[in-house]
This record gives C-alpha cells, sequence and structure tokens, in this order.
C-alpha cells in the first residue's frame, strides 16, 4: 500500500514534534474491512472491543464481546476494536506503509467505526498515532501539545479533556485516504459526519516504570550474577534509621552502571522483540527435514501479526524475547528471516532454506508461532 508522503521530511519536522493533516495520503483508499465484519468479531471471545456511546449528555462504555447492537441505536456510538490487524490481513497490509518507523515501535491497528454523531470526546492519548479515514466523513480538530492539559473521567472507563474547546491547529473533515498524524500528548476530538470507519495505526511508548519492570523479569530470567549494593563511607554521628543522599547516590550509581552493560542492553532488544499478546504456539514440533519437504508444495509462510523479529547493531537477532544463537544479521540468510513478513510461497525462500543453521531456527520460530505455515487455498481449489 503506497503511502504518499515525504518521509524524511515528516520524521525531520512532524515526528513526535506537531500534528499534521495528510491529505489523499491514500489514494483511491476502500475500507480494508467492512463495518458487518468488524461488528462480528467484536462478538468473539478475546477480541478487545468496547462500544461508546454519547445519549443525553451521558457517556457510557460497554465491553465486548456483544450480542447485537440493536440497543445502541442509530446514533450517537462507535465502536472500537483493538488489533484488527492480527485477525485481517488487509488490515495487517496497512502496516507496511509505515515501515519508516522502527518496527518494534508498532502497537496495532485499531479500526473504529461511528455512527452518525459518534466519537469518544475530547482526550489525549500517549503516544503517537496515524488516523486514517475510511468509508464516510468525520470532522476532525487536533491541538499542539499540551503537557498539562486536565483531564477528568465522565465514566470509569474513560478519560477526556476537561475542557474540550482547545485551541486547533487544524479543523477539518477527513474523507476516504485521508490521513492524520497525531503526536502523544496532542488533544483532539473527531465527530462522524455520517456513519464511518477509521484506522488508527498507534505506537506503543512504554513508561519508565513499564520498561524497567520488563527489563527486570526480563534479567531475572537469565543465570548473569549481577552487582551487589555496597554502602558508601559510613560514619558514627548519623542515626540508623536515616537514609541519607550518599547511600541513595550510590544505589542509584548501581542502577545506572548496571543499564549500560552489554547484558542489559541485550535485555532491552529482548522486551523490544516480545508481542503484545500471545503468538499461537503449535503443539507439534516440525523437522527441517518437513519444512524442505513442504517447499515442494503449495505451502505458503508468513509473519504473524504482532511478531516481531529484530537485530541490534551488533548483528545479534531477536524473536519472541528470545536471542537467537548463532545468527547474525550480515548473514543472506537471516537478512531473507529478518525481511520475512508477507504471506509468500514456501517455495520462494530458497535463500532461507538452503542455510541449515537459519532453517532449524526458522522451525523453532514456527512452533513458537512467531511464522506460520498455510497451504496456499487457490492452488488447492484449482
Amino acid at each position: 500500500m503506497q503511502l504518499h508522503l515525504d518521509t524524511a521530511q515528516f520524521l525531520r519536522d512532524y515526528w513526535q514534534q506537531k500534528p499534521l493533516l495528510i491529505r489523499g495520503g491514500f489514494a483511491e483508499f476502500a475500507d480494508l474491512i467492512a463495518p458487518e465484519l468488524l461488528a462480528g468479531l467484536a462478538m468473539e471471545e478475546g477480541v478487545d472491543a468496547r462500544v461508546i456511546q454519547h445519549q443525553n449528555d451521558q457517556w457510557q462504555v460497554e465491553h465486548g464481546p456483544f450480542e447485537d447492537y440493536s440497543r445502541f441505536g442509530e446514533e450517537g456510538w462507535t465502536l472500537l476494536v483493538q488489533a484488527v490487524n492480527e485477525w485481517f490481513p488487509d488490515v495487517q497490509d496497512l502496516l507496511s506503509a509505515f515501515s519508516f518507523i522502527p518496527d518494534w515501535r508498532v502497537d496495532d491497528v485499531m479500526v473504529s467505526f461511528a455512527t452518525e454523531h459518534g466519537g469518544v470526546g475530547a482526550h489525549l492519548d500517549q503516544y503517537d498515532v496515524f488516523i486514517i479515514q475510511g468509508g464516510g466523513r468525520r470532522h476532525w480538530r487536533v491541538g499542539a501539545a499540551q503537557p498539562n492539559a486536565e483531564e477528568y473521567c465522565p465514566h470509569p472507563d474513560l478519560k477526556q479533556l476537561k475542557h474540550a474547546e482547545f485551541d486547533a491547529v487544524i479543523d477539518t473533515v477527513l474523507e476516504a485516504g485521508d490521513i492524520l498524524y497525531i503526536p502523544a500528548g496532542c488533544p483532539h476530538h473527531g465527530v462522524a459526519l455520517e456513519p464511518s470507519v477509521n484506522y488508527s495505526v498507534g505506537f506503543r511508548a512504554p513508561n519508565t516504570a513499564e520498561w524497567l519492570a520488563q527489563l527486570a523479569d526480563q534479567l531475572l530470567a537469565t543465570d548473569t550474577t549481577f552487582a551487589r549494593y555496597r554502602d558508601p563511607s559510613l560514619s558514627t554521628d548519623k542515626p540508623s534509621y536515616l537514609v541519607d543522599n550518599a547511600q541513595l547516590q550510590q544505589l542509584q550509581q548501581l542502577l545506572v552502571t548496571q543499564l549500560q552493560q552489554p547484558e542489559t542492553l541485550q535485555a532491552l532488544v529482548q522486551v523490544m522483540s516480545q508481542s503484545k499478546r500471545p503468538l499461537p504456539q503449535s503443539d507439534t514440533a516440525l523437522s527441517s527435514t518437513e519444512l524442505l519437504s513442504y517447499a515442494a508444495t503449495d505451502m505458503m509462510i508468513g509473519r504473524t501479526p504482532g511478531a516481531r523479529v529484530l537485530t541490534n547493531d551488533a548483528g545479534q537477532v531477536f524473536a519472541n524475547g528470545e536471542l537467537l544463537e548463532g545468527l547474525h544479521a550480515t548473514e543472506a540468510a537471516v537478512q531473507a528471516l529478518l525481511t520475512l513478513k508477507d504471506e509468500c510461497a514456501l517455495a520462494e525462500c530458497s535463500t532461507l532454506l538452503n542455510d541449515t543453521k537459519v532453517r532449524d531456527c526458522l522451525c523453532e520460530l514456527i512452533q513458537q508461532g512467531v511464522f506460520y505455515l498455510v497451504q496456499d487455498t487457490d492452488e488447492a481449489t484449482a
């Protein structure tokens, strides 16, 4: 999918700086999922979906799975479904247009269907987002970043701006293919002018506490011997109940030193390579010989939506929170593994399959759910 945007200029002048309207960002854009299919997906167990309704000056939030939508009426409500890209390949394909942003930053594609006058109220997001307009039209107001904007909860599951009438730097109606880029912390408010669909490509941005928690879990799972706390020079003239600045600085330096260690930097990339949700693991082991035999059939291979395969400047390769031992990013077969995203014929993956080490690794990654195999249904029914 071709994005009409000067990505170098965008990264220099707009990314995480200020909002941008990209008129006609996707030419001749057609919806990637019908509203009826989205509504059906929200009826399934395990799907993160909610309806936000605004009627009679009251906000209500209901979480799925839903049985029907008739009780919500004809207007004033919005259905929001997270991670639709993990269920519908056409929605997953949308992410290819944003490959100029590092893979590990991508969160998911949320799809919303709004009835006339539907919206979620003026609010802030703590992450960057591209909002692509599908069918229908929606009126948007977007403001510059407001670090100290007051928020409140009109409903326990809904946070909005206390002062909805913010100064807008973008005030426009989006039509199919138009895109809004909204950095974290910028107020925005969208209202459907008619039944409409939006696709929100969000980018994860864990806070420092979340990073530290995930990093600690990753490090504790290793058998590394870590440095322990040692007291600074102590004196007898201070009470035993006092934790003085010298002790705190000693502890702070211990932690800072650990953050700078190679094993910590490796653990950070392992955290980055973890998927947001558990991957669909296979109960059956796949041998290297079996995988080669499938290459002689109509078998297809693809990376599971939400799975990440990453490398760092040292050339190490990571997937599913693990270091893939023995692989180096400079090798041609490893490059083929790193770039294998879209579904393709396994028979076309000779560079990857001809390397025994990488082929064995791929078998393990298929079992872990990082990659999947599927028979080409078009060939099967021909």
